[in-house]
């Protein structure tokens, strides 16, 4: 299992998906499936009371009497849609979650709207300890700030002198392979090699690799900064 990124706040990648609450035994709890993509287009009240057969993922809302034997091989259970439900879901460390169900869409869109992460609204901003970077490495960090020429990095970064603390201002985030590659042409592995080329060290670059995954736009590394649960201490 890949480890958390501490940086990550919030769910990511939130979503909607149009489902069907099916009832088909009564010693059995009701099932959500996803809508065939045959019948994405239907109303609401076109599937809503329906006979219906469906499989592990999916269901068709369909009368009895219709169901082909192709239809009966693909979807081997049957039950009746009781409702059509619009389901938030989001990737958690990989793994796509249910959040809650609503019953229209537009109640899903506004759900979605006040618990989504929105990069351009506000920016994600971070002061975690330097503790979190080897002591050879924050020397060094603390005058390569000064003078590394950044233009290629997708970083902007500078210092805080009156409390000794290091900040970097992200850019381009998030730092995926594919939202890179679409932004620059290349991954987050070219990406830090630039960052090794310019003479940013192992940590740091670990740091901030895992700061710009989780779209943090703002990083202050402070002496007296708080400790991030889940990164190194040095």
């Amino acid at each position: 299992m890949t480890t958390p990124n501490p940086f990550i706040r919030g769910y990511q990648d939130l979503f909607i998906r149009r489902e069907l609450l099916i009832t088909y035994d009564e010693h059995f709890e009701p099932c959500y499936r996803q809508i065939t993509a045959e019948q994405q287009n239907a109303a609401d009240d076109q599937l809503v009371g329906h006979y219906s057969v469906f499989n592990e993922t999916h269901a068709l809302a369909i009368e009895p009497e219709e169901v082909t034997a192709d239809q009966h091989t693909l979807y081997p259970s049957t039950g009746q849609v009781r409702a059509v439900v619009y389901a938030l879901r989001a990737i958690e460390n990989g793994e796509e979650i249910h959040l809650g169900d609503t019953e229209t869409l537009a109640r899903a869109q506004g759900l979605l709207k006040r618990i989504q992460f929105e990069t351009g609204f506000y920016s994600r901003a971070f002061e975690i300890t330097s503790s979190h970077l080897p002591d050879d490495e924050w020397d060094d960090l603390q005058d390569l700030v000064q003078h590394a020429d950044t233009q290629q990095l997708m970083f902007e970064c500078f210092t805080l002198p009156d409390s000794d603390a290091v900040g970097f201002k992200l850019h381009g985030t998030p730092w995926t392979d594919e939202h890179l590659n679409d932004l620059e042409g290349f991954g987050l592995s070219v990406l830090q090699a630039k960052h090794h080329e310019e003479g940013f060290m192992p940590e740091t670059i670990r740091v901030l690799s895992l700061a710009g995954q989780a779209d943090v736009r703002i990083l202050i590394l402070d002496p007296n900064g708080c400790l991030l649960e889940g990164l190194p201490l040095f």
